[in-house]
């Protein structure tokens, strides 16, 4: 699973569409579990090796996830999605396509 959302970076004209996660760390004691997604052009350039071009870092709370003690990938996405920005606006990912 992945996101699909053109996001620009730092104003440069160049997007990175292609939105996985990396990287999940479990918490149990502090109740936590941070997840890492990185931006890639596309799908084509992850599967082709290619370096991502951002990456993303998110905490999350264990007791807002639907079930933690069987945590799955598409419950991270699903809380990812409804993170609200950095700035208070609408979460980044919430027009993201799934794919």
């Amino acid at each position: 699973m992945a996101f699909h959302l053109p996001i620009e970076l730092d104003n440069t004209g160049v997007a990175a569409s292609y939105w996985r996660i990396t990287h999940v760390q479990l918490d149990r004691a502090a109740g936590v579990v941070e997840a890492v997604m990185h931006g890639f052009r596309d799908a084509e350039a992850r599967e082709g090796g290619k370096a991502p071009l951002q990456r993303l870092g998110f905490r999350l709370e264990l007791e807002a996830m639907d079930d933690p003690c069987t945590l799955a990938l598409e419950d991270l996405y699903r809380a990812i999605r409804a993170i609200p920005a950095a700035d208070g606006n609408a979460p980044i990912f919430a027009d993201a396509t799934d794919i």
